[in-house]
């Protein structure tokens, strides 16, 4: 953002020994980072006038007023009551949600993408064209989400927010392009998208995604994963990973109905965390619309006898809590497989809330 508002060649952000120095100049010490999308410098862009300090505590303010905003807008999308014992509950394990700290503590800007997710599904439930589409527009031109919850739109037969979520993409894609150049973008795709898609470090146990986890099952070159099963070219595994979450959506789709397509519209949102190149703890905030979801179902009439009860509390727990384990990365099979508990805990909650929706409570024998 501070090399867009110098008028910095922002091609050159891609080149990491410049990249790093600009930092330096700008007052960041010696943080050292890659540079994301070119069109995500918008987010901070009206802070980057000011020192890192100040700025880092606005953006820390600003993520927690996101954050509360969030909630109340899925509290009311969902018909949750804020003092009820649902609301209580759900408030609770909000502040208890760890990747929340772990998005304030790098100044990560996914309460930002998930104010922006809530504003979407509200105006899914709403039947609102415009307050679906615009969210999703600007968390895809943003930071490269959304592509999952615009591919629901197709696959529940809404051609015209669709449409209009394209529509705004490009045309908000292509008034930016003079400020940055095409190069910009090839350079972000060769320097930052694949490397972290299809790249050395693309299996890293960070990512709690799919694809990290099939990097640790395939090795891709003798040197990077020497405790694999098979000898995959890494582009494969990515190509592969992404058709999977596509047809597993479109699947999906086919179990709901018109009466409960909001529900399925909050899956999309997690199942893009799920099969993206890359997700991090930050990222996790996007399944805070299932979890509050399936939360709401189950404490409407809490039976501590149903083990639903207990299914939602493992899945919360694996979400949620500060588990250490990065420290598995380099260890051999199948000790990394205990390596992806968010993974794990997001396809629990997506397994559980298709469940406690798909015509009604599951009874408890299932």
């Amino acid at each position: 953002a501070k090399m867009l508002i110098d008028g910095s060649d922002m091609t050159r952000a891609y080149d990491t020994t410049y990249y790093f120095a600009k930092m330096q100049s700008y007052g960041f010490g010696s943080v050292k980072d890659l540079a994301n999308l070119p069109t995500g410098s918008f987010i901070l862009l009206p802070l980057a006038g000011l020192e890192p300090v100040t700025a880092k505590i606005i953006w820390n303010v600003l993520g927690i007023i996101f954050l509360f905003t969030s909630i109340l807008l899925l509290f009311r999308t969902f018909d949750i009551h804020l003092y009820s014992i649902q609301g209580l509950c759900l408030i609770l394990l909000t502040l208890l949600f760890y990747p929340f700290y772990y998005n304030i503590a790098f100044g990560q800007a996914y309460s930002l993408l998930l104010l922006l997710a809530s504003v979407s599904v509200y105006g899914f439930k709403k039947d609102s064209t415009w307050l679906t589409a615009i969210p999703i527009a600007l968390i895809i031109i943003l930071k490269g989400y959304g592509f999952y919850p615009l591919a629901a739109l197709l696959f529940m037969k809404r051609p015209r927010v669709f449409f209009l979520t394209i529509g705004l993409t490009l045309a908000i894609f292509l008034l930016t392009l003079p400020m940055f150049g095409l190069s910009a973008w090839q350079m972000y795709y060769a320097k930052f998208y694949s490397v972290v898609a299809y790249g050395e470090h693309s299996s890293n146990v960070a990512y709690q995604t799919v694809g990290s986890l099939l990097g640790h099952f395939f090795s891709f070159n003798s040197t990077v994963n020497t405790n694999a099963l098979l000898s995959i070219p890494k582009i494969y595994v990515y190509y592969f990973t992404q058709l999977t979450g596509l047809v597993i959506l479109f699947l999906l789709s086919k179990r709901f109905n018109r009466d409960n397509y909001s529900i399925f519209f909050v899956m999309s949102f997690a199942l893009n965390v799920i099969f993206s190149p890359a997700a991090e703890d930050y990222h996790s905030l996007f399944y805070l619309p299932i979890i509050i979801l399936s939360g709401s179902i189950l404490f409407k009439d809490i039976n501590l006898r149903s083990p639903l009860i207990y299914v939602f509390a493992i899945a919360v727990l694996l979400l949620m809590l500060p588990l250490p384990f990065r420290q598995l990365q380099d260890s051999a099979y199948p000790l990394y497989i205990l390596a992806y508990p968010r993974l794990y805990g997001a396809l629990i909650m997506i397994f559980l809330a298709h469940g406690l929706i798909h015509g009604g409570k599951l009874p408890e024998s299932s």
